[in-house]
């Protein structure tokens, strides 16, 4: 039986968001950290532009509309990635947060999760432990 771990689910994640920039943006980000935290996965996206957003981002207009319509797709996408991020998880998605920094050409994703998967790792962890200890008489 493969038990999902912190690191398979972390990378896992990072690969669908990957994905789903991909199929939203034509490329995928640069680079892509996500972070299990509690009730929490943070996904960190760096390298994020398409080469027309890099030409636009030399002006504050030009970064005044990347910010709106990055904001844009991802209000309308929203469910398509939270249901994405449950599937791998594991739990359901309850709400889900996003910001970009066009100075830094990186964007954040916070998904709140309906579990403590630390905990529930855990857990699995303590089970898997408990069933291999040989027991005492």
């Amino acid at each position: 039986m493969n038990r999902p771990t912190r690191g398979s689910i972390e990378a896992e994640a990072s690969n669908a968001v990957v994905r789903f920039h991909r199929e939203q943006q034509g490329r995928g980000p640069a680079d892509v950290r996500a972070h299990l935290m509690g009730d929490m996965l943070v996904v960190r996206c760096r390298g994020i532009f398409t080469p027309t957003e890099s030409h636009l981002c030399s002006s504050e207009q030009g970064r005044r509309i990347i910010r709106s319509a990055r904001q844009e797709l991802r209000t309308i996408a929203h469910t398509e990635i939270e249901t994405v991020i449950s599937e791998v998880v594991g739990v359901r998605v309850l709400f889900s947060y996003y910001d970009i920094n066009v100075e830094a050409d990186e964007q954040m994703e916070i998904y709140v999760l309906e579990e403590d998967m630390e905990k529930r790792l855990l857990r699995q962890d303590l089970d898997q432990f408990g069933s291999v200890a040989p027991r005492r008489s």
